[in-house]
């Protein structure tokens, strides 16, 4: 019994060490419709903007963000909402905003429709990316967000709907870091991870976040979606280990033979 109860606890404390290094992950489901979707529900226009799940998994320091949409790989669509410097972009892909907590505006049971950029979660941390209508993927650069109000950390979909015919999307809703004369607000972490495009499928974002608060943060909020917002993700995920088996046997095992060592006394 003795060489058993001290093998079981070996094997606890080895699996409390891998519990801090291994894989911690979780997955976010859409149910986010959010504010000024203009009575179209989740998704605005095409089935093409419909974005399903979010996971994010943390293994150390390297934190994965993978987002399940049906807009991978179209960036570029629907040329006419959006021109820039005389040249047609269309839609692109948004940021991806983090932080420890969620506070939405509303309720799940109206899929929080009160909710946007302005009266809800201030994010901390945002993935400025190089090219948003690369369908290849690219850089990011991690930035750490310090302004009291969003408004002064990011910019909104206005920005990046220009149709001059009119057009419908999801305004009010946070699109990009806003990067531009903004150092007081915003601090570039130095920090660059990449993300990657499968094609109708998915995007995925990958930075080692060692020495930033994304590293030791047990939950992790998040918001993204097309620059339109036409469909757009929220919510939060717990990044803490679930206990394993062996632990629970370890615990059994000292059990067992705390009640021999009685009977024997």
């Amino acid at each position: 019994m003795k060489r058993l109860l001290s093998a079981a606890f070996a094997a606890l404390a080895l699996m409390g060490g891998a519990a801090k290094a291994g894989t911690l992950t979780d997955t976010i489901t859409d149910a986010y419709w959010g504010s000024d979707a203009h009575g179209l529900g989740d998704v605005i226009g095409s089935s093409m903007y419909d974005i399903n799940s979010a996971k994010i998994a943390r293994v150390g320091d390297v934190l994965t963000v993978t987002i399940n949409t049906a807009f991978a790989g179209h960036a570029g669509s629907d040329s006419w909402a959006y021109t820039a410097n005389n040249v047609a972009k269309g839609i692109g892909y948004g940021d991806v905003f983090l932080g420890d907590t969620w506070n939405p505006a509303g309720t799940a049971a109206d899929h929080y429709a009160a909710d946007n950029a302005g009266n809800s979660t201030v994010w901390d941390y945002g993935f400025s990316l190089a090219d948003r209508w690369n369908n290849n993927g690219g850089s990011f650069t991690l930035y750490k967000l310090n302004g009291a109000t969003n408004a002064l950390n990011t910019v909104n979909s206005e920005s990046y709907i220009n149709c001059t015919n009119g057009c419908t999307y999801r305004n009010g809703q946070e699109v990009a870091v806003k990067t531009t004369n903004n150092a007081a607000n915003v601090t570039n972490t130095g920090k660059t991870g990449t993300w990657t495009v499968l094609a109708n499928q998915s995007l995925q974002f990958t930075i080692n976040v060692s020495g930033t608060d994304l590293a030791t943060f047990s939950t992790i909020a998040m918001h993204w979606g097309e620059t339109c917002q036409n469909d757009v993700i929220e919510g939060i995920v717990r990044l803490t280990p679930a206990p394993g088996t062996v632990p629970l046997m370890a615990l059994g095992l000292a059990g067992l033979y705390l009640v021999r060592r009685r009977r024997q006394a």
